[in-house]
């Protein structure tokens, strides 16, 4: 067309036209780096910024993300004099945007997630928490962060999977807090691209992988969710939108490339970046910080030896073993999700112990009947490891019923017992066990470890056949439990490998759903029919398959 030919008068009216017209139809190129379940590594963050800020010196519409678990893993973070700071300071060093909070969020209580809170230069969200004080009585279910004129809408949501509709934490440093069905919060948030003016609706998410699905079949004005939980690593379309996960511990960033017309995702390109590449630029002042971080000699110190590696089973063993000498106990007692890392061969320092013991639990005996007892074995739906007193022993009548001996004498149902165990498994199901202990340790289980072995330094550990030994048994061999559990709602694996996969095929053997390394599956996706779980082990040789109802 020649403007030239075109009277005067009608030229204003042409170029309002072809401006609506490129409004209409303009693209934008959207990047958002991404990490979930950091579990308090900090090492990669050097590398993590120079990715960014290279990225940002190329485009400005730029986002780091955070999909919660940012503590509880690391003692160099978890045991500083201010519990998680290293973590919020690398965070804020690194430009991060926001982050959802995760059940592990918790775990240090409120009073110094509060103070976390604080020091963040981000926004936590969270929009199915209530209740709180400070900080965390102000958290927000969503926040709308605007970069060069593009605005992207989070929203932010935590599981509720333990029992009582709580997240995955200690109950002591949930109090006062209320919780609800994190699906139900995004109804609520469906008119935000028109109301509030936002290019994409992000959901930010501590919520698991089935979860993140729900939420995409469900409402489908949510264009993207990046999500957390159970360290998987993924970016896959869905009918509806977009789904990322970005593993676990700081191996790996994500980075999520889209293109954007007219407030819809119209190109997805997922890249995981792998930190441990040593060809990654670094970033020399950020590297020193964390050095400077690590640098505490008090937590390499030689407290003990080990003359092989051991499996988490057989750190187990050693665990109970070293707090039945603590407590005096008749029987103690640990479940294997609160041991997080596994005794290496050689030298064993406080790191060490604070690595496979990360949470600070405390540390209860309780005097209980016979009954009480028995009932706690029948019920408690996890494995565990326990160690016994050498005149305390466990069996089963021809009935398959627990029975106990003291001194070879068969105890009576009314007869009293000492049971020692952490106050996380005692608070998880009170109703297992008088209203309070009979004594409480004042320190936690991770320093009394650290204090049997450095009260028996000259005696290296050797717990390779622990199993055999006449006071350490798993509580598996006597229970007998499979090593699947098929519940209505979810699957539960107590597995002893370190790398496992579960998979879920239908009647007819297609694959449906893979977890990696994750010991509680949920299946309430799944909709009601005949379905076969495979488990595998950590070399993909099948080790387990069982049928189930749904």
């Amino acid at each position: 067309m020649n403007l030239l030919l075109i009277p005067f008068k009608r030229i204003p009216i042409l170029l309002y036209f072809l401006a609506f017209q490129c409004a209409t139809f303009a693209q934008e190129t959207i990047v958002i780096f991404a990490i979930n379940d950091p579990h308090s590594e900090i090492e990669n963050f050097a590398k993590i910024k120079p990715l960014i800020d290279a990225e940002k010196a190329k485009n400005q519409k730029v986002y780091f993300v955070a999909g919660g678990d940012l503590f509880s893993g690391n003692p160099i973070v978890d045991y500083h004099q201010n519990k998680g700071y290293p973590m919020i300071d690398m965070l804020n060093k690194t430009g991060l945007d926001v982050s959802v909070i995760g059940n592990h969020e918790f775990d240090y209580g409120q009073a110094i997630l509060n103070d976390r809170l604080e020091q963040a230069n981000f926004p936590f969200i969270c929009d199915n928490v209530s209740g709180g004080t400070g900080k965390l009585g102000d958290i927000q279910g969503s926040t709308i962060i605007t970069k060069d004129d593009f605005s992207i809408a989070f929203v932010g949501v935590v599981e509720t999977g333990s029992p009582g509709g709580y997240p995955l934490t200690h109950p002591k440093k949930i109090q006062g807090l209320s919780f609800t069905e994190g699906l139900d919060s995004f109804e609520n948030y469906k008119d935000l691209k028109v109301n509030d003016n936002v290019d994409l609706i992000v959901a930010l998410t501590h919520y698991g992988s089935y979860k993140d699905e729900e939420i995409l079949e469900t409402y489908n004005f949510v264009d993207l969710v990046i999500g957390g939980h159970n360290n998987q690593e993924y970016g896959v379309a869905h009918a509806n939108g977009y789904k990322v996960m970005s593993g676990v511990n700081l191996e790996k960033i994500s980075k999520t490339t889209l293109t954007v017309t007219n407030k819809q995702i119209t190109n997805f390109e997922f890249e995981l970046i792998n930190l441990s590449n040593s060809n990654l630029a670094l970033d020399n002042a950020l590297a020193e910080d964390i050095d400077g971080y690590f640098n505490n000699p008090s937590f390499y110190t030689n407290i003990g030896s080990s003359v092989s590696t051991l499996t988490k089973t057989s750190t187990g063993c050693f665990y109970t073993d070293a707090l039945q000498v603590i407590s005096d106990s008749d029987m103690v007692i640990q479940n294997f999700g609160g041991i997080r890392d596994k005794i290496y061969e050689g030298i064993i320092t406080p790191f060490s112990i604070y690595s496979i013991d990360p949470f600070g639990n405390g540390f209860d005996t309780y005097t209980m009947s016979v009954t009480a007892l028995r009932n706690f074995l029948n019920e408690y739906p996890s494995s565990f490891s326990y160690s016994l007193d050498t005149s305390f022993k466990v069996s089963k009548n021809q009935n398959n019923e627990f029975i106990f001996f003291k001194d070879d004498i068969l105890l009576q149902d009314s007869s009293q017992i000492t049971l020692s165990l952490n106050d996380y498994i005692s608070s998880v199901y009170p109703n297992l066990f008088p209203t309070t202990p009979s004594y409480s340790f004042p320190l936690t289980t991770a320093d009394y470890l650290i204090e049997y072995l450095t009260n028996h330094t000259d005696q290296p550990i050797d717990y390779l056949n622990c199993n055999q030994r006449n006071n350490t048994l798993n509580i598996n061999e006597i229970v007998q439990e499979p090593i699947i559990k098929i519940y209505p709602s979810y699957i539960e694996i107590n597995s002893e490998e370190d790398n496992f996969s579960g998979e879920i095929y239908n009647i007819t053997g297609q694959l449906i759903y893979r977890s990696v390394n994750s010991n509680k599956i949920d299946i309430q996706f799944l909709t009601n029919g005949i379905y076969l779980f495979k488990l595998n082990s950590r070399n993909g040789t099948q080790f387990k398959v069982q049928r189930f109802v749904k």
